[in-house]
């Protein structure tokens, strides 16, 4: 069974009108069925809080939209979210110093999915790149 970590694109692609909506349900459906267990970045909440506010929504809009995807994914899966301490972060300034191109927030996801030995889900190439670099570095 493949522990795979996804983030705010995945929170995002839930949108039905999201051009990456089918790739999200596909996600769900392997959840349910066992083949992946789904784990949700911890800092991907933030992260898509912080992008709504930027756009203008309300706390209640922001509110409702994050309830409506915890009920959506409720409804294939029970998603796991990974620990996320001071050593993810030291290693995510690590990751920035090292790789400019990661933002803080993609620092984080990146830290997560290699410090919890989590498969890497998502959307982001720079991200996969980051964390491929780094996984071969550690061979």
């Amino acid at each position: 069974m493949l522990e795979v970590l996804v983030e705010t694109g995945f929170l995002l692609a839930l949108n039905p009108r999201d051009v990456h909506h089918q790739w999200a349900l596909s996600i769900l459906e392997e959840s349910r069925g066992k083949a992946k267990v789904l784990y949700i970045s911890p800092v991907s909440p933030v992260e898509l809080s912080l992008i709504l506010k930027s756009k203008g929504y309300s706390d209640e809009s922001i509110s409702r939209l994050l309830n409506a995807m915890f009920s959506i994914v409720g409804r294939y899966t029970r998603p796991r979210y990974p620990p996320m301490g001071l050593e993810h972060v030291a290693y995510a300034a690590e990751l920035r110093a090292k790789y400019p191109q990661l933002t803080f927030f993609d620092s984080l996801h990146a830290s997560v999915a290699i410090l919890e030995n989590l498969i890497y889900y998502d959307l982001d190439e720079t991200v996969k790149g980051v964390i491929d670099s780094e996984l071969k570095g550690k061979k």
